[in-house]
């Protein structure tokens, strides 16, 4: 009896084992389930109707690499005999690995990419446009590197917005609102605080070393080329918005490049006082590798973002290089930005805050960019009934 009797207790007993393990397993299961239902919401609701923001926001942190690579090539200290590194080299090494990167892409991914290597015929016009205008684009911010520190010279490129707008103004004959020029005019007067010319300033001194330069009109001239390109790089936002799904991301960035890689060799080539520099030492290597990398990734991650979302709302989420900017000026090089310059900042910040807060009633009008007659008869494309479904005050959301 007392054998039955403990056998009976072992099988209770295993039979309650399993059902704590049975209990377990399923509360497992459970938590499982719900963190996938949570995770599946969170994606449902916030990250896919935003994934055009995502993908800026990701891009402008492979932007800010390539400012900080740029910023130490062209700042390096260098031997007597020696210059630093121009940035038309820097383009010409960037935008052909870029361009090398986005050959290989294409061509490997031929079967969801139509018109490889050139696109569609009806938009390589567009698509040459957008490579000229965002080599402006580009070379204003590197240019500026070389005498403004890294967070004013992003700092200028926050215009972009507001620029944007007007240009689409001009060119989607959308509507300009007071607000809108009241913000344009006051965005710059924050950039003169960045500046900081003499003839209002006076002479100030300010301990940088490499990080910015001291000489009022180096930083007159810097700003000047940072303004032509953020008015290429609004160019760009409005170029890429009008393509939209009519030729592959890819092919934005192959022609933006290309054209560049070209522009930056015949410059090189053509203007006396350059010449072409080999990297002399890992470190350049290394750095100039990140340019091409980073290069490509940004373009690309850029383009895919400015196709899923609105030109306005997404050229916003440049401003998250302010973010990447100060942090890169205060880790490596032990520079806060001056009074005047977070004085600049708050004046643009505040501004375009204020301009996109107070947005006009959506017109129901359309937008249509004027295009002769002929063109649209030889490339065999109805431009205007394409661009017709983009709002007027879309881009400036």
């Amino acid at each position: 009896m007392d054998s039955v009797s403990k056998n009976m207790d072992r099988a209770i007993a295993a039979e309650g084992s399993n059902e704590e393990e049975f209990d377990l397993s399923s509360a497992d299961s459970s938590l499982v389930i719900a963190t996938e239902s949570r995770i599946q919401r969170i994606s449902r609701e916030y990250l896919k109707p935003n994934i055009g923001l995502v993908l800026l926001v990701v891009s402008q942190f492979f932007n800010s690499l390539m400012v900080v690579s740029t910023k130490v090539l062209e700042t390096d200290e260098v031997g007597e005999d020696e210059e630093p590194i121009k940035p038309l080299q820097i383009l010409l090494v960037r935008m052909a690995i870029t361009y090398i990167g986005t050959l290989i892409y294409m061509y490997c991914n031929r079967s969801t990419i139509q018109n490889v290597p050139f696109g569609p015929s009806s938009m390589r016009k567009w698509l040459v446009l957008r490579g000229v205008t965002g080599f402006f684009g580009v070379f204003g911010m590197y240019f500026s590197l070389l005498y403004l520190s890294i967070s004013d010279a992003v700092l200028i490129t926050f215009l972009t917005p507001t620029v944007t707008v007007i240009l689409a103004w001009v060119v989607l004959r959308e509507k300009l609102t007071r607000m809108e020029i009241a913000g344009s005019v006051v965005s710059l007067a924050g950039v003169v605080l960045i500046v900081r010319p003499s003839f209002l300033f006076g002479t100030i001194v300010e301990p940088s070393g490499a990080v910015e330069s001291e000489d009022p009109k180096q930083r007159l001239i810097a700003t000047i080329v940072a303004l032509i390109g953020v008015l290429g790089a609004s160019a760009v936002y409005i170029i890429i918005r009008f393509i939209g799904s009519k030729a592959h991301a890819i092919l934005s960035v192959s022609y933006f490049s290309m054209i560049v890689t070209i522009i930056s060799l015949f410059g090189i080539l053509l203007i006396p006082s350059m010449s072409f520099q080999v990297p002399k030492d890992p470190k350049q290597w290394l750095l100039f590798s990140n340019l091409g990398v980073c290069g490509f990734v940004f373009q690309l991650l850029l383009t895919m973002g400015i196709q899923k979302e609105r030109a306005g709302r997404g050229s916003l989420m440049s401003y998250t290089q302010l973010i990447y900017a100060v942090f890169w000026d205060v880790s490596l090089w032990h520079h806060w930005p001056s009074f005047w310059s977070w004085l600049g900042m708050i004046v643009i910040l505040t501004t375009t805050i204020i301009v996109g807060k107070f947005k006009p009633k959506q017109d129901t009008r359309t937008a249509v960019v004027p295009l002769p007659d002929q063109e649209v008869a030889l490339s065999g494309t109805n431009y205007e009934h394409e661009v017709e479904h983009i709002p007027l005050d879309e881009i400036s959301k």
